[in-house]
């Protein structure tokens, strides 16, 4: 097929089947949205997101908002009677920014599901009010926050090593993605058949109108350069300023800006000469379970003309080689993803600023701000898994 035929088909799929989050019942109920800062919007989302794998995390989120502003929605449907749906939804402002944060679950096919309602054209909007301030964002901003394996080439000295090397503690910004999921292919192909793979041509067809590149046999997306290198900045600067009151053996690790691969089973890390090879020859320094989905669902939107900006700030929690999960003290672990989410907060904020109709309103922002320092008290964050 041509490009331009794919892009047609593709254009009149039905981008969402079903029912799975508490958004449309929301979006039916002003009464209920009104009381959230969703009210001057019609209940429709912001386009600043972050997502996570665990429903704690997405509460532990919300204490990070400006005091007041935030609303958890399964709970306020809740008390009006309402359906709240499977997955839990947050919405506050964060230095007067709107942002929604929730929960995608666990693996690739839940992700799917979950953001593409999300960020469907009758959910979230890039034209958003929030009393008087007007924001136009130039995309929709999804930033993954979650936890996974860091990724190295054999010990320190080896002829295959690759710096910077990967450490517990440490928190990767991705660069690109590497290689989609097994749920991406079955979506881009129509199959449900594991073994067939006739329809090779058409995903590939697919994936290079998305923006995918193929080095060595792999797709590979690359992440917006000016919006990963922002996230890395903000989580960076969040960490290091933690780190100044922290003794050397309780210190959270480095910031790095490398790939990213996502398998759709944790045991594949059981063969951990795979995820060798990518470090050395892909630049891959960390692997979970969702992010190849969400990249794939961004690049297939921006292609539909709806601009979608997505990122990760995944924190590590082992290495490979050697222990994926490795023993952490936990003081030091929720530390780093407190400081992820503090970071894609930050770096949300940022890239709103240039969205906002009045520029005033962004110096008044900036002056009246909580400073980031002071909100992590609010939260505790839990770290789960690779896939959390």
């Amino acid at each position: 097929l041509l490009l331009s035929q794919l892009t047609d088909n593709m254009s009149s799929e039905q981008w969402v089947l079903g029912v799975h989050t508490l958004m449309p019942s929301l979006l039916k109920n002003p009464k209920v949205f009104s009381e959230t800062i969703l009210k001057d919007s019609a209940g429709m989302l912001p386009p600043y997101c972050i997502c996570m794998g665990d429903n704690r995390r997405v509460r532990a989120t919300a204490k990070l908002f400006d005091k007041g502003s935030a609303t958890i929605l399964n709970d306020l449907l809740l008390k009006h009677n309402g359906n709240p749906g499977r997955v839990c939804v947050a919405v506050g402002t964060y230095k007067g920014t709107p942002v929604v944060v929730f929960e995608h679950q666990m693996g690739s096919s839940a992700a799917e599901i979950l953001v593409k309602e999300m960020i469907a054209d009758n959910i979230m909007t890039k034209t958003f009010a929030h009393g008087s301030t007007k924001y136009k964002s130039d995309a929709k901003y999804v930033i993954r926050v979650g936890s996974a394996a860091g990724i190295n080439c054999r010990e320190t000295g080896s002829t295959d090593f690759r710096t910077p090397e990967i450490h517990a503690y440490d928190c990767v910004v991705a660069s690109h993605q590497v290689g989609i999921s097994c749920a991406d292919y079955s979506a881009l192909s129509g199959s449900v058949n594991t073994f067939d793979r006739s329809t090779k041509g058409k995903v590939e067809e697919k994936l290079r109108k998305m923006g995918y590149e193929f080095k060595n046999g792999w797709p590979v997306l690359q992440m917006d350069e000016k919006f990963s290198h922002l996230l890395k900045k903000h989580v960076s600067a969040t960490m290091e300023r933690e780190n100044k009151d922290r003794s050397e053996d309780k210190k959270l690790g480095q910031v790095h800006l490398l790939g990213n691969v996502s398998k759709d089973s944790l045991y594949a890390e059981n063969v951990e000469e795979d995820f060798i090879a990518l470090r050395r020859d892909a630049d891959v320094g960390v692997s979970e379970m969702e992010f190849a989905t969400i990249a794939r669902l961004g690049g297939h939107k921006s292609m539909l003309g709806d601009s979608i900006k997505t990122a990760m700030a995944a924190c590590v929690l082992g290495t490979i080689p050697g222990d994926s999960f490795a023993d952490l003290d936990k003081s030091v672990s929720s530390m780093v993803t407190k400081s992820a989410l503090i970071g894609s907060l930050e770096a949300l904020h940022e890239v709103s600023l240039a969205h906002r109709a009045n520029a005033a309103q962004k110096r008044k922002s900036i002056a009246a701000a909580c400073s980031p320092e002071k909100r992590f008290a609010k939260a505790e964050v839990h770290l789960i898994g690779h896939a959390a």
